[in-house]
């Protein structure tokens, strides 16, 4: 247990003191976005999973290194890094699409130019099949961000969910996850059979990593919820000896930790995919290594029901509102698409909207443990 501890300090460590120096060299590079929900607009380095994602990497390899040295009983490193290979793939998407800027644009929102005035003087790529596809693959990989953050294009969605795919492979190679699934109560039992690695694992793992990114859009909520689910989906792997899964989930838990301190309202820095697509690989991972889908989709509840209503909106919707003179927010949207919009119908301000629904997920979980370690 010391030796687990340490690691996670360390990525405690890691992740607090390098959040400031992944915020400056982010915010030089134009790789920012603009806070909405505050009154002066604020320009603020968005991405902030590089550090997290650092901390995250630091817990795993300082574990098995201690693993090494001193060799933890039954522990099986293959799981733990088919689960690493996995969230770094993951990881990598999300930030190919924070870090990927329009440089005309750029200069046009920090400067008087305009975006045809702008000449960056570049030569001309030779003809050829490397230049025909730059520009091919320029026309179709991304899309713009939004109207706030113009000068951002990120990968188009469907694109995402594709390259998210890959990721599956090793946690297939390892054998990760159970084939089977009993139904409590009336100890039915399901065998998936070859479904489960070839379609339930991909569909999982698309699903989980994706809808993470979907309920957020206030300070300090995405980071909050997946900081309590993947602490409480710790403490459910550790009272039932899944050594491997907790500390997937807690090296998860440690960094984000200190990212909240920077990140929450109001914020300083934002996370961006590449830690809303590090949180959901990360928490999927935990599930599948430590057998724990059941446990995994009662605390995933907050998330499907934000599923749900983007999907009645099309996925249009905006999770967040417009400011207002007392401080709460008001949805740019006539009915509920999202979470958030519960409670901006109420006038919750931006802290009370991130806390109430962190405090859900809290009781979510606390509920989920109640059942599934003492009723069943």
């Amino acid at each position: 247990m010391i030796l687990l501890l340490t690691s996670l300090a360390l990525g405690f460590l890691i992740s607090f003191v390098g959040t400031p120096y992944a915020g400056k060299y982010l915010l030089d590079s134009g790789i920012y976005g603009v806070d909405q929900q505050k009154e002066d607009k604020a320009k603020i380095p968005t991405s902030g999973g590089i550090s997290v994602v650092f901390g995250f990497l630091i817990s795993i390899t300082t574990y098995l290194g201690f693993n090494f040295f001193f060799t933890v009983p039954g522990l099986d490193v293959a799981l733990i890094l088919a689960a690493l290979s996995s969230v770094c793939i993951i990881t990598l998407i999300g930030l190919v699409d924070d870090i990927h800027i329009n440089i005309e644009k750029l200069i046009e929102d920090e400067t008087d130019l305009k975006e045809d005035e702008v000449d960056l003087n570049l030569p001309e790529i030779d003809e050829g099949p490397l230049a025909k596809a730059s520009k091919f693959f320029s026309w179709n990989l991304f899309s713009e961000k939004g109207s706030d953050e113009v000068h951002r294009e990120g990968l188009r969605q469907n694109l995402k969910m594709l390259f998210v795919l890959p990721a599956v492979l090793p946690l297939i190679a390892v054998g990760a996850g159970s084939w089977s699934m009993t139904i409590p109560i009336i100890e039915y039992t399901i065998n998936w059979g070859i479904a489960y690695p070839l379609v339930l694992l991909p569909i999982g793992l698309l699903f989980v990593s994706n809808v993470v990114n979907m309920l957020a859009g206030t300070n300090g909520l995405a980071g909050g919820m997946s900081l309590v689910a993947s602490t409480s989906l710790g403490i459910f792997a550790f009272i039932n000896g899944e050594t491997e899964a907790a500390l997937i989930a807690w090296s998860l838990s440690a960094p984000l930790l200190a990212f909240l301190y920077y990140n929450f309202y109001p914020a300083s820095i934002l996370p961006g995919d590449s830690l809303t697509y590090l949180s959901g690989a990360a928490i999927f991972s935990a599930m599948v290594v430590g057998n724990m889908e059941k446990f995994g989709v009662f605390i995933f509840t907050p998330w499907i029901l934000e599923f749900f209503l983007k999907l009645r909106s099309g996925f249009n919707a905006h999770s967040w509102g417009i400011l207002q003179e007392d401080g709460s927010l008001e949805s740019q949207h006539d009915k509920i698409y999202s979470l958030t919009h519960v409670f901006m119908r109420r006038g919750f301000t931006e802290r009370q909207i991130t806390t109430s629904l962190i405090t859900v997920e809290a009781v979510i979980c606390f509920v989920g443990l109640a059942i599934f370690t003492v009723v069943l």
